[in-house]
């Protein structure tokens, strides 16, 4: 069974500035919550090293570096100060005594300056931290493999337990080129990159969110969990904002069922630090055993790599369901989706993709070589642009959709593809089954830049569209909108599944 329920739902919308704002203002946490262990402070403006006290405070990164922290611990630093150097503290906590790396005071975000260090802030082969409520900057003058935050495990073990959540990383100076000698040095670079290297080594418990991560050489969170045959567990990332990275904006490698929701990307590929070779895409997985892509948004991606830019991927290796529902994207020139279980290590996961939103993208990939199947249903896929570029896996399943582009759009008809009960405007039918006709939308090509700013994508209660799409099992039971979806009256057609409008 493919359907996974969201761990969390919370409404509100995603904006850059917003994020940035709100962590802006973030003091210490509770004292109720620090009173398993002790607090070491750190005001890098004082002029003088002190003891660790709020009172005679650390002055810098080496003085942090030189205490090894237990459970319940709190390593804070001032608001309003900015330290530099590579901040590496040791010693892990434990499942209900993490420790946490944060700020004391009110005011600005501390500022932990890498300064061109290869990791601004690094943890290895530790367990159980919390970090928060602090800004991350990584710049040089010249490209290398360079991260804000980095998480690794290497010594076959299994690590758990890293919280980290409500960061501002901004400028770290990555490398963007995905090609040649630099290709590993691209794949270890960005702002936040977790990874388990070694036999056997694993991160678990995963949870990165609320973070607004921008201008980053080499995408923005580049989650690693594990190996193909030893995943990670417990990998959530959400309600995170992304903006003008330069490559990928989310990957999730090598766990099992990881959750990617309520995340907004824009800009991908762009940046100080904009992308420079290979291929990137906005969210996408690798390696996974059934992985979630869901209430995403992703949008303004105007750098087009050498095959790739799409919103969405499930690459190669994944197992299981590659499950993609309820995004939205728009203006991303390298498309909607990419199917690319043909682009390495073969996993065969059937990918699903139901309930999305897709405007102004056009473009649909796939370089799976009959290796992956895809159930594709009640998704909206807008174009009057230019035409659909649309290729699918040779077994393929296409249904209840609504497609609407130009006389000019071809949509692939090759054996093995199926479609049924789909809506057709402008773009000719790919078969003589489906409605050519206009679907009534609400206010048809009026997406903003959130999930929650596609109403135009609604139907009036003229639309051709109602009540006449396949009853498909195992749908999901909710629509774009969270109206129920039942498995046994026949849904409308799209991503609608309320009354008419």
């Amino acid at each position: 069974m493919h359907i996974r329920t969201p761990r969390r739902y919370a409404a509100g919308r995603l904006f850059f500035a917003a994020s940035v704002a709100l962590a802006g203002t973030a003091i210490l946490p509770a004292q109720s919550a620090l009173a398993a262990g002790s607090t070491t402070y750190v005001d890098c403006s004082r002029s003088t090293a002190g003891a660790g006290t709020q009172s005679s405070p650390f002055n810098s990164i080496d003085q942090a570096n030189g205490k090894t922290y237990g459970p319940g611990d709190t390593l804070a630093f001032a608001s309003g100060t900015t330290c530099t150097g590579a901040l590496a503290p040791k010693g892990s906590g434990t499942a209900s005594e993490p420790i946490t790396l944060t700020l004391y005071g009110t005011g600005v975000l501390p500022v932990l300056n890498g300064n061109g260090t290869a990791d601004a802030v690094s943890l290895t082969n530790q367990d159980h931290w919390k970090v928060s409520h602090l800004k991350i900057t990584n710049p040089a003058a010249s490209l290398a493999r360079r991260t804000g935050l980095r998480i690794s495990a290497t010594d076959g073990r299994a690590h758990t337990g890293f919280d980290i959540g409500n960061l501002v990383i901004d400028r770290v100076a990555g490398q963007t080129n995905k090609t040649g000698s630099t290709t590993e040095d691209y794949v270890q670079s960005g702002g936040v990159v977790t990874g388990a290297t070694g036999t056997n080594s694993t991160l678990n418990e995963v949870h990165v969110h609320h973070n607004a991560i921008s201008n980053t050489g080499g995408g923005g969170l580049k989650i690693r969990t594990g190996s193909m045959s030893n995943k990670g567990n417990g990998i959530l990332v959400e309600h995170n904002t992304l903006k003008d990275v330069g490559g990928d904006g989310i990957i999730v490698s090598y766990a099992n069922s990881p959750m990617i929701q309520y995340n907004n990307a824009s800009g991908v590929g762009n940046g100080v630090y904009p992308f420079s070779g290979g291929n990137f895409a906005g969210i996408w997985v690798l390696g996974d055993h059934n992985p979630t892509i869901q209430k995403n948004a992703v949008y303004d991606t105007t750098r087009m790599s050498v095959a790739d830019s799409q919103a969405f991927d499930c690459d190669w290796g994944n197992t299981g369901y590659c499950t993609i529902q309820y995004n939205y994207s728009r203006d991303n020139i390298g498309g909607f989706f990419l199917d690319c279980d043909g682009c390495g290590t073969i996993g065969g996961a059937k990918q699903i993709i139901r309930y999305n939103i897709s405007e102004n993208d056009c473009r649909m990939s796939s370089n799976s070589a009959g290796r992956s199947a895809l159930h594709m249903y009640n998704n909206v896929l807008y174009c009057t642009d230019k035409k659909f570029n649309i290729t699918l896996p040779d077994e393929s399943v296409v249904e209840n959709n609504i497609f609407v582009g130009t006389s000019d759009s071809r949509l692939p008809t090759k054996s093995g593809i199926q479609w049924y009960w789909n809506v057709f405007q402008g773009v000719p039918r790919p078969t003589s089954n489906g409605i050519a006709g206009d679907p009534r939308f609400v206010a048809p090509g009026t997406g903003g830049s959130s999930i929650h700013e596609v109403d135009g994508y609604k139907l009036k209660s003229a639309s051709p569209a109602f009540g006449n799409g396949a009853v498909v099992t195992d749908n999901g039971g909710r629509d774009y909108w969270a109206n129920p979806v039942s498995t046994t009256t026949k849904p409308n057609r799209g991503a609608y599944q309320g009354p008419g409008l």
